[in-house]
C-alpha cells in the first residue's frame, strides 16, 4: 500500500529526530534542534507537554509504525504506549501522508 509506506516513511523520519543522552542519571530522550515544528506540535497536542514520558511514548509509537509490516495490524507495547495514544499518532501520520 502506498499510503502505508508514506506513513511509515514519515514515522521513520520523525523517529530520526530523537536523540539519546547517556548520562550519569540514566538515559534521557530528547528531540534534536532540527526536529520539524509539526513533530513538536503533535507531541504537545497529544500530551500538552514534551516531558520524558511523552517523548518515550511518541518515540515508541513512531518506531512501531516505521517497522510494521501492516500499520493497521501491528503489535503495540501498551506498557510503553497505550493503544489509544498509538491510534492518535497513526491518525496524525495518516493525515500528514495525505498532504
Amino acid at each position: 500500500m502506498t499510503k502505508d509506506r508514506d506513513m511509515q516513511d514519515i514515522a521513520a523520519e520523525y523517529a530520526g529526530y530523537f536523540d539519546f543522552d547517556f548520562g550519569d542519571s540514566g538515559v534521557i530522550l530528547n528531540l534534536t534542534p532540527e526536529a520539524p515544528p509539526e513533530l513538536l506540535r503533535m507531541i504537545k497536542d497529544l500530551f500538552g507537554n514534551d516531558t520524558q514520558e511523552s517523548l518515550v511514548k511518541v518515540y515508541e509509537a513512531l518506531n512501531t509504525v516505521a517497522e510494521a509490516d501492516d500499520v493497521f495490524n501491528c503489535e503495540v507495547d501498551e506498557k510503553i504506549c497505550t493503544l489509544t495514544i498509538f491510534c492518535k499518532i497513526v491518525r496524525y501520520l495518516e493525515k500528514n501522508a495525505k498532504n
